[in-house]
């Protein structure tokens, strides 16, 4: 399963990297910003990114700090160029699924809303992404 690791805190990276080598999944590229994501889903096709849900540096132009979601909520930057990621992702790259990782636990319906497939917290034990993985895995089912 190819997938792409996008979070900013290189620790997190490290214990996710090792979860998934011991998961059997060899095949990974890493982004430690929403740049350098964008680049590689253009160099390449992923069935699987683990996205940071407050990962910032998009390479974009500022966009100011607080800004108003389309139902007029107040929302933090991150979380607006996060959910632009998604948004560009999902139309460039349909059938990958991107799992939203967050020490938020309420950003789950958010992260949903924006098209994220699943939502995983990381207060919860690592059993839940497990778990989640294997149901992603492309193939047959299991």
């Amino acid at each position: 399963m190819r997938t792409l690791l996008a979070d900013d805190n290189s620790e997190i990276r490290a214990a996710l990297r090792l979860l998934l080598a011991e998961l059997g999944e060899s095949d990974l590229v890493e982004a430690a910003d929403l740049g350098e994501a964008r680049a590689a889903m253009s160099a390449a096709s992923f069935d699987v990114v683990l996205l940071d849900w407050e990962l910032t540096g998009s390479g974009d132009e500022d966009t100011g700090g607080e800004r108003q979601d389309e139902a007029g909520a107040g929302t933090d930057e991150a979380v607006c160029q996060s959910a632009r990621f998604v948004r560009e992702a999902k139309a460039n790259a349909p059938c990958c699924r991107i799992v939203a990782l967050s020490g938020r636990p309420e950003s789950r319906a958010e992260c949903l809303k924006s098209g994220c497939d699943a939502f995983v917290s990381r207060t919860d034990p690592p059993d839940g992404l497990v778990a989640l993985l294997a149901d992603m895995r492309p193939g047959p089912a299991r």
